[in-house]
């Protein structure tokens, strides 16, 4: 295998496309990518170990075993990272909790893999659109306009800072240092108007595809006038950018407001199963 980063990278690029291809997605929308290793027959399974991110089994029956303990943006993208070694072959793989001098070390199987996730969810033409639909530019768009593209796509707000810089190259990696230094509680406190701990997951009027992922106990930001018929979810209160929802028990909420609609999946907080049962409504005695 080279270990030329731009080659690597072209690599994982080419194979990315290739993927939502095979699977027919198109590369203008965000996508699942639960649904995407189901449709490829890799089970996905959420286990509550803390000591790693995820685990590629190369089995007959192939899977891939993720940490409940981590965010959930961050689930999201280590299961394109594990998809990532099953599509490139690599056999089992265990990749553990690392500190920074151990991510430092340059493994290109791992540069190659990091990379695909970053290309599968993200496509240069979906950030693209995704940024052009919110009539915003990526040299000057504010933490708060960042951390909403990135709740569209289901990533966490520094991984779609650094696929920007580093992956797409859109934006320039002083700009990226800049957007570092404003943390998550600062992000939510400037869009909820308060301060937060709960995470809290955004569907604006331009959100690109039909579901948004939350877990019990999470925020959600929906448009002005959003109404649902669901238990699964309670209206919080209304801001200029919304109406604020909050995830109450697992289960999917169907919300609908003037010109948008989007189905909410709650799942259980740190869920462990298989991840097509995530979203699956409690029963009594449960």
């Amino acid at each position: 295998m080279t270990t030329n980063t731009t080659d690597l990278a072209r690599e994982a690029l080419e194979r990315s496309l290739e993927v939502r291809d095979e699977h027919d997605y198109d590369y203008r929308s965000p996508l699942c990518v639960y649904e995407l290793c189901d449709k490829a027959r890799v089970s996905v399974r959420f286990v509550d170990d803390v000591s790693m991110e995820g685990v590629y089994a190369a089995l007959s029956k192939p899977s891939i075993i993720l940490s409940s303990l981590r965010p959930l943006t961050r689930r999201a993208f280590t299961c394109a990272h594990e998809f990532g070694h099953h599509v490139f072959g690599h056999g089992s793989t265990i990749d553990e909790l690392k500190d920074e001098a151990e991510r430092e070390v340059f493994n290109p199987e791992e540069f190659l893999v990091e990379a695909f996730a970053g290309y599968l969810l993200m496509p240069a033409q979906a950030v693209k659109r995704a940024f052009s639909s919110r009539q915003l530019r990526m040299d000057d768009a504010t933490p708060e306009d960042i951390y909403a593209v990135a709740s569209s796509f289901g990533v966490g707000y520094e991984t779609l800072i650094g696929h920007l810089a580093y992956g797409l190259r859109y934006i320039q990696r002083d700009r990226a240092e800049t957007l570092r230094k404003t943390k998550l509680p600062k992000i939510r406190e400037r869009i909820l108007g308060e301060r937060t701990q709960e995470h809290l997951v955004i569907a604006d009027r331009h959100h690109a595809i039909g579901t948004l992922d939350a877990e019990v106990g999470n925020l959600v930001l929906l448009p002005e006038g959003a109404e649902t018929e669901s238990d699964r979810i309670e209206p919080v209160k209304d801001l200029v950018a919304g109406r604020v929802f909050r995830a109450v028990r697992p289960g999917l909420a169907r919300v609908e407001a003037e010109g948008f609609g989007v189905i909410v999946r709650v799942s259980r907080m740190q869920y462990a199963g298989l991840a097509r049962y995530r979203h699956l409504e409690e029963t009594d005695g449960e």
